[in-house]
């Protein structure tokens, strides 16, 4: 790898060596082993078996160095065929969702009748991904697992041919454009609650609302108020010019509009946003948006496809939030709904920014995949007890989100894409008593 600070650490020819690398070493048809056994025989060859007379050394000597020839044979042979035989599947577009294996249609030819030989690959490009191979017949089916959602136009693979006891080895690298989306899975996130909140209006009195309400309110007459607004029986009665003001008042929106903001851990929140779209819990009149994709979109396909595309701007997230709620307010009442992740980043400050100067209420949604409450403890430790796999989201990073954003007024849904259940304060509360008993028994 290039340490940072290299002056030419950027330039693509020096971020691509270490790759190059790679496809050098693939075209070396021996292995560390299979070089360890030949030194090893020419050198038991040379002084044992000729110096020496010795039999049993020049016996020995000569399997092995057969043993190796052979093995390297069979795999030049079985990475010509493999070359011959692939099989790239789909040339189109191919849709997948993170968490679950998908056939992709890419297929090799087995090699089960050549002795010796065993084919194994992996993808280069895009990398979250796990590639289980199925034996069908005689090809290997390639089935993807995806861990993270995104958008791609090319698959790049290395293949690797083999023997199986380790001697020779050739990789092969294959690239195939297509056009592949990963979702993020549902998990048990079957519905979720109504998204719907309430907005300025008419309906409902309340010190909080919009001035949008039936003018029933009172104050005192100012200069360049319009005369059409004097209350001219309290002037008969008082003699106090008064003028009519529209009463704060809500009523529930028609109109709702969701962002989903990207960053580190937020593969559940975006699951979250996924639901609330498929399922109408957003209401029949909605508009989203998402990072890197912020002029907002009311089309289901389109919505989706913000969804995938924003994992690349989490770097950059909530960057477009002000202004995406700006434009959408000045097109009418609106609630508002932010699905947002659950470990703080740069994102959580500029979320807090855009909460604090709206005036009406705004949800936000907060997707885990469980809550860890395991402390990390010594290396030593971690090292030596190994228990069952942990949920990865946080839940002292979902206290300080949380904690963040509740001195905004905003309503706080946390929901689990592993259980399906929102959790509530006594779940989180839970959660901390256990990792504060962890923390004290590290």
């Amino acid at each position: 790898m290039v340490r940072q600070g290299f002056p030419y650490a950027n330039l693509p020819c020096v971020r691509d060596l270490p790759r190059w690398a790679k496809r050098l070493a693939d075209l070396f048809p021996l292995t560390g082993l299979g070089l360890l056994l030949g030194v090893s025989v020419a050198l038991a060859l040379v002084h044992f078996a000729y110096q020496e007379l010795d039999l049993v050394w020049l016996v020995l000597g000569y399997g092995a160095l057969g043993l190796g020839l052979m093995a390297t044979l069979f795999v030049v042979l079985g990475t010509v065929l493999t070359r011959m035989w692939v099989d790239p599947g789909p040339k189109h577009e191919l849709l997948v969702e993170t968490g679950r294996a998908h056939p992709t249609g890419f297929r090799l030819a087995s090699l089960r009748w050549l002795p010796f030989v065993r084919v194994r690959w992996r993808w280069v490009s895009p990398a979250r991904c796990e590639v289980e191979a199925e034996a069908r017949g005689g090809r290997l089916v390639e089935r993807v697992r995806a861990r993270e959602r995104g958008h791609h136009t090319r698959i790049t693979r290395r293949i690797w041919v083999e023997d199986v006891f380790g001697l020779a080895r050739l990789g092969l690298w294959m690239t195939h454009r297509l056009e592949l989306s990963v979702l993020p899975h549902v998990g048990a996130l079957g519905r979720l609650p109504t998204l719907m909140s309430f907005a300025g209006g008419e309906d409902w009195p309340h010190p909080m609302g919009a001035l949008e309400g039936d003018r029933v309110e009172l104050r005192r007459y100012a200069p360049g108020d319009p005369a059409r607004l004097i209350h001219w029986k309290v002037f008969a009665r008082t003699q106090k010019l008064v003028v009519r003001m529209p009463e704060r008042a809500l009523q529930r929106a028609d109109r709702t509009v969701a962002y989903l903001v990207a960053g580190e851990g937020d593969e559940a929140s975006a699951a979250a946003a996924r639901v609330a779209i498929e399922t109408q819990a957003l209401g029949d009149d909605w508009v989203f948006g998402a990072d890197g994709a912020a002029q907002g979109t009311q089309r289901l396909a389109d919505a989706l496809d913000a969804i995938v595309r924003s994992v690349e701007r989490r770097d950059h997230g909530a960057e477009e939030l002000e202004d995406f709620v700006r434009r959408q307010e000045r097109l009418g009442p609106m609630s508002l709904v932010l699905f947002v992740p659950p470990t703080p980043g740069p994102w959580l400050a500029r979320v807090a920014t855009v909460l604090r100067a709206r005036r009406g209420a705004v949800r936000v949604v907060v997707g885990v995949d469980g809550l860890s409450a395991e402390a990390e403890g010594s290396w030593w430790r971690r090292l030596l007890i190994r228990g069952p796999a942990r949920a990865r989201s946080s839940a002292a990073a979902l206290d300080e989100v949380v904690g963040a954003l509740s001195g905004t007024r905003a309503r706080i849904v946390v929901v689990d894409r592993a259980s399906g259940q929102v959790l509530g304060e006594a779940h989180r509360r839970a959660a901390r008593g256990l990792r504060a008993a962890a923390m004290r028994a590290a």
